[in-house]
Order: C-alpha cells, then structure tokens, then sequence
C-alpha cells in the first residue's frame, strides 16, 4: 500500500520517490510583498534541463541591463536629391553621338599617285566619298564690324618751332611771346616756323615719323611723359647790330645741363652740329659757344619730356648781323639739320665734329 501511494505521488508530482531530490515548491509572498516588487513570472520550460537556470545574479544583471538607458541611434541624413542627376546621362550620350558621327565621316586615304604622272593645276578636286551623315550649313548670325583702335606710334622726330602757337579760330596767332623781333618787324617765329616745316617736310620723304610741336605744346601735359626717339627746339637769336654787338653772329647748339642722359645727348649736339656747320661754314657763320646762355641748357621742354629722350636745342643765328644767311639759305639750313637728324637716328657716332672752334671774337666785314 505505501509502494503504492509513492509510485501514485511521483506519477503526479514527477517527482522521485527518494526525498534527496525533492524540492520544496515556493513560498508564497504575501500581498504587501508582492505590492511592493512585481512577481516575475518564470517561462515555461525552465525546469526542463534543456534550458539554463537563471540564478539570482544573472536575474539581477538582466534587470539592470534593461534599466540602463539604451544609446540614441545616430539617423542617417538623407541624400539630397540632384535635380540636374539627368544631366549627365544626356551629355555622355551627346559625346557618344559626336564621336560616332565623326568616325563614320572619316574619308579614307586617298591612294598615292603614280611617280610619272604629273598632276593637272586646273583639275577639280572631287571627295573620294561622300559622308554618312549630311553636314547641315547653319545660318550664319550677321556680326557688327570690329572696330579698330589704332596704336600709337612713338614719333621718332619731334621738332619745336621756336615761339610759334597753332592759330585760333579768327585767324590770329595766338603766341605768347614772338621771341626776337627785329626794328622793321622781322620776327623769330617767322624764321624758326618756316625752318622746321622744311626740315619735317625732309624727314617725311627719307621715311621718318616727325611731328611738330609747338612752343608751349599740350603734349607736354600727359602722362607718361612725351618720349620721342629725339627732340629738337629751333630758334634765332636777337636782332642786335653795330659796333658794340661785334660777338652777335655765328650758330650755337647745345642740351640740358645737368642732363638725364649725358652721353646721348652729346651724341646729338655732336651730330647736329657736324651736319649743320658744312652750311654755316659756307656763309662765314661760326660755332658761337661764347654766346650759350641758361636759356639754353635750361630750357623749359627739357623738364617736360621723357629724361630719356635725347634732346637738343639750337639758335640759327642772329637776326642782326646774320639776317640773310636766316632768310635766303633756309632749304640749305633745314637740309644740314635733317642730315644730322638722320645720322643720329642710324646710330652714327658723329666725331669729330667738323666745327667746334674755340671761341673768338668775331670781327665785323
């Protein structure tokens, strides 16, 4: 009767007959208890020895786990979407459009022709094939004729009319100073203008750039600095006569003093007075260095043109004692000036000069 009853108890508890194995069923918590810390429930099969006993640490190290604040998850940001993504695709198909257009117009290489056959200067020349694709002419848009600005040149002579001015709109001259004037009203502006036309009027015919300036000349103003290849200022010198102005005859040429340029512009003194003194000499004109004045080598378009350019100055003559070497030989005097201007410019050294005498008093005939 007890076997029975324990094999009864063990096929409905499961449990063995022998009390080493027996467990003894949980304790019951009261409702405070169970108020106070919910009742975890065990899943089923957990005393199946297929799955793991959890223990009272595992247990406590699961809860904290899911007590622990979880990391934010990092969101992606969203592509932008290219709006002109197309774009791409219509361009490479554009470039494998063109490329397939120009290998199909490809023309073959014509044959080479044979080495006694001489080719005929009027034949037509005729494609070997015709293209695969028509080559459509597109309308040509009318365009608006370039307008040229033209550059400027460097003048490689400029010449200064001594005193002169260009006229106003009535005719009159409107100079500031005439420079010398004689007693029967000859004046330097006459001599020096009439000169440096001849002498312009030369240079133009052996090919040269010339311009003519005048006394007081606007270009003086601009920026950059006026900078001819070379400069010349033509004058006369005073209408003295009698027994007191013996010294009053003769030509005189001379540059800045100081000078920017030293040795090229000794080189144009030099030049200009090798040429200019073959014609003087003629007449019995001598080199008059006596008569070099501060007006001279200081004079006002010096400071006013490029300091590189070489520059010279020359008086003629003496309106008084010289006045028919001044206004019957001026072709021969614009002649002597435009060689030396022409010599210079050539890159001829000039020396010696065939004039430069020492200074002597003139004697009156």
């Amino acid at each position: 009767m007890r076997v029975c009853c324990a094999n009864a108890r063990y096929a409905l508890t499961g449990m063995p007959e022998d009390s080493s194995e027996f467990k003894p069923l949980p304790r019951r918590r009261k409702k405070s208890e169970s108020a106070a810390k919910p009742r975890k429930r065990t899943p089923v099969g957990a005393t199946t020895p297929s799955v793991t006993r959890r223990t009272a640490r595992s247990t406590a190290a699961a809860a904290e786990d899911a007590a622990a604040p979880r990391p934010a998850r990092r969101r992606r940001k969203a592509a932008k979407k290219n709006s002109f993504g197309w774009l791409k695709y219509v361009a490479f198909m554009a470039l494998v459009g063109i490329g397939v257009y120009f290998i199909l117009n490809l023309q073959p290489t014509p044959p080479a022709p044979p080495a006694n056959e001489t080719p005929d200067p009027n034949a037509t020349l005729v494609p070997t094939s015709a293209p695969f694709f028509p080559v459509i002419a597109l309308p040509q848009l009318p365009t608006a004729a370039p307008t040229f600005t033209p550059t400027p040149t460097i003048p490689q002579v400029a010449i200064v009319a001594g005193h002169w001015a260009q006229e106003s709109g009535d005719a009159v001259a409107t100079v500031r100073d005439s420079g010398a004037t004689c007693p029967d009203g000859l004046r330097e502006v006459d001599i020096t203008k009439s000169v440096a036309d001849k002498t312009l009027a030369l240079l133009k015919q052996r090919g040269y750039h010339v311009v003519l300036l005048q006394e007081f000349d606007p270009r003086y103003e601009q920026e950059p600095k006026f900078a001819p290849k070379s400069f010349l200022s033509i004058h006369a010198d005073s209408c003295l006569v009698g027994a007191d102005y013996s010294y009053a005859t003769g030509y005189k040429i001379a540059h800045a003093e100081p000078s920017d340029n030293e040795q090229e512009d000794s080189r144009l003194v030099t030049c200009l007075t090798r040429s200019y003194d073959k014609v003087a000499s003629k007449y019995d004109k001598p080199f008059n260095a006596n008569t070099i004045t501060r007006n001279m080598t200081e004079y006002h378009a010096f400071r006013k043109i490029d300091p590189r350019t070489p520059a010279a100055i020359i008086e003629l003559g003496f309106l008084g004692w010289d006045r028919d070497f001044l206004v019957n030989h001026q072709d021969e005097m614009a002649q002597g000036l435009a060689n030396g201007l022409d010599a210079f410019l050539h890159g001829s050294a000039c020396v010696p000069a065939t004039a430069t005498p020492q200074p002597t008093e003139t004697v009156l005939p």
